[in-house]
Parts: C-alpha cells; structure tokens; sequence
C-alpha cells in the first residue's frame, strides 16, 4: 500500500537508475533471512514486490489478482488487527508504507508479532515526517495546503519519527535494530539520491524490527505522584 505520490517517486528513482523501494527491502531482507522463508506481505496489492522470493503470502483490503511470485494472497481489513493466520508461521514480514494508513498501528504490530517465529524479522517502510520537504509544507501549512495532492488529508493517519518508531516497536515487542534511507529528491531542480546510510534525511525509510519479548500491555499517565503504568489492552 503506498499512495499516488509515493509510488510516482517509486518509479522516479528507477528512471534515474537507483533501486526502487521495493527492491531496498528484499534486499534489506535477505540479508537476513533465506531466500526460500516465508514472507507475509502486508499490503501488496498497489506494488507488489517482484523482488521477493520463496512462499510469498500477500495481505490486503482489495480484492486483486495473484502476483505471479506470490503463493497466495488473502483479502483482510488491517484495521481489524486480525490475520487469518497462526502463531510463529512466518519467517518475516514486508510492509511498505502501510503503518501510517491504519487506524491502530499498534494494534497491527502485535498481531505481526504473533504471526511471526520468535527469530522471526519485520522490514518496513514508512515516510520521514523530519524529511526537509515535509517540514516546508508543515510551517509554511497556509501557504501549501491548496497546492498539495488531496490524498494528503485522506490517506495518512499517523507519522512516525525515528523516535516514535522505537516507541511503537517497543510496545509490541520489537526493537529497531538497522534502518536504511529509500530517497532524497532536491524539489524543482529534479536531483534524486539514495541516502541510505543517512535516514535521517530520507524521505522514507526503511526499519528493520526484531522480536525482544512480549508486547507491553499497558499505559502511563504523568500524575502528581509521578508516571504511574496503567494495565490496559491492545487490540
């Protein structure tokens, strides 16, 4: 799942002969994991990735056909936070920019980490909200508001800085252990680069999460007496 704008800055680095999205996390990937695991795609149907190999399963609201390297694909709400799958069955996951589309991203990455084996891996994409370009649109908001792609307002749900990244990750029982920046492009001068040693700068970027533990099942509220940690449930 990505949107109009993600996917036309997608084809625009293959154009310019860099490595597409896709092609960044299989190879973030298998670096990893076998070519022959078992993947669960989430999210497939806009840009299948042709870069993945082995038993593919693909996850998605729409309805579509089968890429053809894939084993099988399954229509599923994300935002139930329910997939039709056991524990520990997959080796790992792929998810492009789907995390800032659903309405419960924590949610989602606790059902991952169920459906993944305990050495089991997830890499996925999500845009920079500190990429310079995003902070330009953000304080200059009145000025821009008029000129950017509707899909602005209706598709994304939540940003995730490197920060909130480990947060989110952590609740669910992963760390962050590697990143890798997908793009950088200069606007109107038409400069395309790949930092993907420096996401920082990126306007997307690519998170690799291990497991490490169990989901944390609870809430902090900053009282008079201090922050104090409130049981409470994911879903």
């Amino acid at each position: 799942m990505c949107n109009n704008d993600v996917c036309k800055k997608n084809d625009l680095l293959v154009k310019k002969g860099l490595k597409s999205k896709s092609q960044l996390i299989a190879e973030t990937l298998y670096k990893r994991k076998k070519r022959s695991s078992k993947v669960l795609d989430i999210g497939y149907a806009q840009q299948p990735n042709n870069f993945l190999e082995g038993i593919i399963y693909g996850v998605d609201i729409a309805d579509t056909d089968r890429p053809k390297n894939y084993t099988q694909v399954d229509r599923v709400d994300l935002n139930t936070c329910s997939l039709p799958y056991k524990d520990g069955e997959f080796d790992a996951v792929t998810m492009g920019c789907v995390l800032a589309h659903i309405s419960n991203p924590l949610g989602l990455l606790v059902e991952l980490h169920r459906v993944i084996k305990p050495d089991g891996i997830i890499v996925l994409s999500t845009p920079n909200p500190n990429y310079y370009w995003e902070q330009c649109l953000n304080v200059f908001f009145n000025f821009f508001k008029d000129r950017v792609a509707k899909v602005k307002f209706e598709e994304h749900f939540y940003e995730f800085t490197r920060y909130n990244m480990r947060t989110i990750a952590g609740h669910a029982g992963f760390k962050v252990t590697d990143e890798v920046g997908v793009s950088f492009h200069v606007v109107k001068l038409g400069w395309s680069f790949q930092p993907v040693n420096y996401p920082g700068i990126a306007y997307e970027i690519i998170y690799v999460l291990e497991k490490d533990g169990q989901p944390k099942n609870y809430t902090i509220c900053e009282l008079p007496e201090g922050n104090v940690k409130f049981e409470t449930k994911i879903s």
